[in-house]
């Protein structure tokens, strides 16, 4: 994999604080197209909270982010998703009375033109991601 070129996220220099308290400081990241990166440390450490900032569910106090090279305004979920960001969060249940492909696209699915559920493309995209994240991958159901 290479590094060359435009990161296809980077976020500088990144920090938030809590009543005082520095849970991200001065953070600076870069993730580039077709790399697989793990975020480590010490329960506290503040991997989740930067994880927050740059899915817009916490506003940076300081720094900035970038998409493709370009200053990226991320305030909320909904600015996050403009540039392609999404997050599923570690603690967030599943609805086990629901498939894979319903729990991907759960409060976002996708409908067709007649405003019913696009199973079919739900499905086709979970499957999609759920390859590249394991090629074995057999079991949808």
């Amino acid at each position: 994999m290479s590094r060359k070129g435009t990161p296809l996220v980077e976020m500088r220099d990144v920090s938030i604080a809590f009543g005082g308290i520095k849970a991200v400081d001065d953070v600076s990241v870069d993730l580039y197209p077709g790399e697989v990166v793990a975020l480590l440390g010490h329960n506290g450490a503040g991997k989740s909270t930067l994880i927050k900032i740059l899915s817009g569910a916490y506003p940076r106090d300081s720094g900035a982010i970038f998409v493709n090279g370009e200053a990226a305004e991320i305030n909320n979920p909904r600015d996050a998703k403009k540039y392609g960001i999404e997050t599923i969060y570690q603690s967030l249940a599943l609805a086990d009375n629901v498939d894979a492909a319903a729990n991907l696209f759960l409060g976002r699915e996708l409908v067709t033109r007649w405003g019913t559920l696009d199973d079919a493309s739900m499905e086709a995209a979970c499957r999609e991601v759920m390859g590249r994240l394991n090629p074995n991958f057999q079991r949808f159901k």
